[in-house]
């Protein structure tokens, strides 16, 4: 196995979630959403910590639907 392979992280594909959706699986799932404001430092987004994953992303629909994949991968 390559190095590349090892050191990165292996990310499963986000869902693809209409509104209504992401809005029911925030409700249902997330404990908490931050917005965090972009510095020259950091680019900003949202992070969400949802039962035993948390997750980042630009968008507030990136990270959750990051954030069901990962929770779906976990309860497999």
């Amino acid at each position: 196995m390559a190095w590349k392979e090892l050191w990165t992280e292996q990310r499963p594909a986000p869902l693809n979630l209409s509104d209504t959706e992401i809005l029911d699986w925030l409700g249902e799932y997330c404990d908490q959403a931050v917005y965090n404001r972009p510095s020259p430092q950091y680019r900003g987004g949202f992070t969400l910590y949802c039962d035993e994953i948390s997750t980042s992303g630009a968008t507030l629909r990136e990270a959750v639907c990051l954030a069901a994949a990962k929770l779906d991968e976990l309860n497999e």
